[in-house]
């Protein structure tokens, strides 16, 4: 995984970065979706239990992920929140293919006042994002009076290009009342904006994933019916985006510069000069009865697993060997 911070416009506003690498044995998930989180802190702090922990979740799940620590205090003040949240957005689609991002599969994803930048972007933003998802989020103009500076009623702002979202909120939560999310889907009903909506009866505000590690160790941060928000938003998100690919018998990346024993065997099977280098050098791949099986791997990957296939000299050769094929051998 690869993980940096980089420093916006706006002062003590930065982007943490959370991404994971390409693998050959994956080749399905070379370009992935995104999310951008924006945590939650009443536009005074950006809140720790709803910043790395939620990365850490979309990671697990496949998603490339982004942490903005935005604007707060007195530098709240709309729209200075919004702008870092635009630019963020903007990083993330202009780096999509040094990143491994899916420029048109980038989510929001805030909570509490981060659930309002959320919203903002995905209502009022220059540019917006391709889904939202909003964890007991504040919509109403009316919550202003609880935050440093007047926030715009997202609601109202809600139109035919906001994105599909993901709404979750608990009937419990005594800072953020429900009736903001329900304000939230109503304004998407209006304008015909597909959104989830989940109202779990018990939990406190700040939730986060509501698993005791990231609880704080505060028992009112846990509820094992409310931490089924994340699951539930997972399977939303599949449904917007799509999933990986994995109906195929084998995945093929011909997305490289030369041949070599770092290409799957399937791709150098495909050109007759290497498949006549391969089985010179390894007659057994021909009557191996999982050739098909192993069409997706890279031939170093193969020799590694199959045990002194080759030695490292002879690996070594046959690298150079394939290298001085020419790349317009292949058969298409």
């Amino acid at each position: 995984m690869r993980t940096s911070k980089i420093s916006l416009k706006n002062a003590n506003v930065t982007l943490t970065t959370y991404l994971l690498e390409s693998s050959p044995e994956m080749p399905n998930t070379r370009i992935r979706p995104a999310v951008l989180i924006c945590p939650g802190g009443a536009y005074r702090v950006c809140s720790d239990r709803e910043a790395e922990p939620i990365a850490m979740a979309f990671l697990a799940e496949g998603y490339q992920a982004f942490v903005l620590r935005y604007s707060l205090g007195e530098a709240a003040a709309f729209p200075q929140p919004l702008n870092d949240a635009e630019e963020a957005l903007k990083i993330i689609r202009e780096r999509s293919e040094e990143w491994d991002v899916d420029p048109d599969k980038v989510a929001v994803c805030g909570f509490s006042a981060g659930g309002h930048l959320a919203a903002a972007l995905g209502t009022m933003g220059r540019i917006r994002p391709n889904a939202m998802i909003l964890g007991y989020p504040c919509i109403l103009e009316s919550m202003g009076g609880i935050l440093p500076a007047p926030i715009p009623a997202v609601d109202q702002a809600v139109d035919d290009q906001t994105p599909p979202t993901f709404i979750f909120h608990t009937y419990e939560d005594a800072l953020i009342p429900v009736g903001n999310a329900l304000a939230m889907a109503s304004a998407m009903e209006r304008e015909k904006v597909p959104f989830e909506l989940h109202i779990f009866q018990r939990g406190s505000h700040g939730l986060s994933l509501a698993k005791p590690f990231t609880s704080g160790g505060l028992r009112s941060m846990t509820d094992s019916n409310a931490e089924r928000w994340f699951g539930l938003c997972v399977s939303w998100l599949s449904n917007v985006f799509g999933q990986f690919d994995h109906d195929l018998d084998v995945v093929l990346n011909e997305d490289f510069k030369e041949y070599s024993v770092d290409v799957q065997l399937g791709v150098l099977w495909k050109n007759p000069l290497c498949k006549q280098v391969l089985a010179a050098r390894l007659p057994i791949l021909q009557s191996s009865p999982q050739l098909e099986e192993a069409m997706g791997i890279s031939l170093r990957v193969i020799i590694d697993y199959g045990g002194q296939l080759l030695s490292e000299s002879e690996l070594s050769e046959l690298d150079q060997e394939l290298r001085a094929i020419p790349m317009k051998g292949v058969t298409q």
